[in-house]
C-alpha cells in the first residue's frame, strides 16, 4: 500500500471507529431522553418513533411534585460534596505520608486500606450497621456522610498515591533546603502538581457516589437520594412499569455527571494521560 494511500484511510478509520463507538454509547442515552419527554401511550407504539410524536414535560412535573424530588436533590448534593472533600483531603495527606516515608508499618497500613475495595459492601452491611446504630448515625446526614466517605477513601488512596510517587522527592528537598516544613512542602510544592489528579477523582467519586444505590438503601429510611428515587416512583399497578417517569429520573441523575465531566472535561484528560513530572 502506498504511503500516501496510508495516509487518507489513517484518519477516515480513526474517525469511523470514533462513530461506532460514540454511537453506541450515546444511542441509549438518547432513547432514555427521547422516552422522557414522551407520553406514556406513546412509549411502545409500532412502529417505532425514535423522535416523539407529541414531546412533553409532564413527566419532569410528575416527578417534581409527586416524588418531592428537590428534597432528594439537595440531600444529594450535601452527602456529596461532603463526601468527596473529606475523602480528597484524608487521602491527600496520607498518600503524601505513604510515598514519601518508608516503613514495613506504613506499606501494610496501605496495603490493608486498597486491599479494602475488594471487600463486597454486603460482607459488612450488618456489622457496620450495629456499630452505626449503637452511635446513632443511622438514618443520619453524618452517619450516611462517614459511609460515603469511606466507600471512597480505598480507590482514591490507590490513585493518588500512584500519582505522587511519580513527582520527585528531589523536590521536596529543595524545599527543605529553603526551610520548608511537611505542611509548606505538601501544600506549596505537592498540591499544585496533583490538580490534574485531584480533579479526576473528584469527577470518578462524584460519579460513583450518585450511581451508590446500596448504602442510602441500607442505612437510611427517611433521608432519600437521588440514587434510590427510581424505587419510589408510583405505579398505576403493581404488574407495569411506568417506563416514562424511570427514564426522566435517569435523565435527572445524569445531567448533573454530564454537566460535572464537560466542565472538567481538560482536568480529566491530563489526569488520566499524566505519567509523570518533566524535568
Amino acid at each position: 500500500m502506498k504511503p500516501k494511500t496510508k495516509k487518507v484511510l489513517a484518519p477516515i478509520f480513526k474517525w469511523g471507529l470514533i462513530l461506532i463507538v460514540a454511537f453506541i454509547i450515546l444511542l441509549p442515552l438518547l432513547w432514555i431522553f427521547t422516552s422522557s419527554i414522551s407520553p406514556a401511550s406513546e412509549l411502545f407504539s409500532s412502529p417505532i418513533h425514535y423522535l416523539p410524536k407529541h414531546p412533553t414535560l409532564d413527566n419532569y412535573i410528575r416527578i417534581f411534585t409527586q416524588m418531592n424530588l428537590g428534597e432528594k436533590i439537595l440531600n444529594t448534593a450535601i452527602i456529596t460534596v461532603c463526601s468527596l472533600i473529606l475523602s480528597t483531603v484524608i487521602c491527600l495527606m496520607a498518600a503524601y505520608a505513604f510515598t514519601r516515608y518508608s516503613g514495613k508499618g506504613l506499606t501494610l497500613v496501605y496495603a490493608a486500606i486498597v486491599a479494602s475495595a475488594l471487600i463486597p459492601g454486603i460482607v459488612t452491611a450488618r456489622p457496620l450497621y450495629d456499630l452505626m446504630k449503637r452511635f446513632g448515625l443511622v438514618d443520619t446526614f453524618p452517619g450516611l456522610i462517614i459511609m460515603y466517605t469511606s466507600a471512597l477513601i480505598p480507590f482514591t488512596m490507590l490513585i493518588l498515591g500512584n500519582f505522587l510517587s511519580e513527582i520527585p522527592i528531589s523536590l521536596d528537598e529543595a524545599a527543605e533546603i529553603d526551610g520548608a516544613n511537611m505542611f509548606q512542602k505538601l501544600f506549596y510544592i505537592t498540591l499544585p502538581l496533583m490538580k490534574p489528579a485531584i480533579a479526576t477523582i473528584l469527577i470518578i467519586n462524584f460519579i460513583n457516589c450518585l450511581n451508590d444505590l446500596f448504602t442510602p438503601l441500607f442505612f437510611a429510611q427517611k433521608i432519600e437520594v437521588l440514587s434510590v428515587a427510581i424505587t419510589t416512583i408510583p405505579r398505576e399497578t403493581s404488574y407495569s412499569m411506568p417506563w416514562d417517569l424511570i427514564s426522566t429520573v435517569g435523565c435527572i441523575i445524569l445531567l448533573p455527571i454530564v454537566i460535572f465531566v464537560l466542565i472538567f472535561e481538560k482536568q480529566i484528560m491530563e489526569g488520566v494521560m499524566a505519567g509523570g513530572v518533566k524535568q
